[in-house]
């Protein structure tokens, strides 16, 4: 599980408004320092991210709370948002490939029935994350109160 804190900054029915900062994996090795993409990150604040976390507790605005996100959620959605329109695209080059022995055609039809596959599988993937964002078995696993008035994260 993987676990954030966030202030909450409102809340409605079934839901809290949370705002957290996304965390970057750069800039926390040993080389740091010496590296030019752990300098801009360092340099560089941090995105804010203001998300709706199911939940049937009232939590009042302004609480430090942690959130949790499954593992295997992230694995679902990097699936649906990487390997669908690359899917997509080869099952398009195979085609391609297919229809240019048809046709007599060259490298041109095999290129272009790939890229609209890809196009295809990127907005196949769009839907499927919608739909997966709006599912019910995947929501941020809320934990527990931490703090009032957080210092942080303002």
């Amino acid at each position: 599980m993987i676990t954030a804190l966030a202030e909450v900054t409102g809340s409605g029915k079934g839901f809290l408004t949370v705002r957290c900062q996304q965390k970057t994996s750069c800039g926390n090795c040993a080389s740091k320092n010496h590296c030019g993409t752990g300098v801009v990150s360092n340099a560089l604040p941090g995105k804010v991210l203001d998300i709706r976390v199911p939940t049937d507790k009232n939590v009042a605005a302004g609480t430090l709370i942690e959130i949790g996100l499954e593992e295997r959620t992230i694995v679902k959605s990097a699936v649906v948002v990487y390997i669908l329109p690359l899917l997509f695209a080869m099952g398009g080059a195979l085609l391609g490939q297919f229809l240019a022995s048809l046709m007599s055609a060259g490298e041109g039809v095999i290129i272009l029935t790939a890229l609209l596959a890809g196009v295809v599988g990127g907005l196949v993937a769009r839907r499927i994350s919608q739909k997966m964002e709006q599912d019910a078995a995947l929501p941020l696993n809320f934990f527990a109160y931490l703090a009032r008035r957080p210092a942080i994260l303002r």
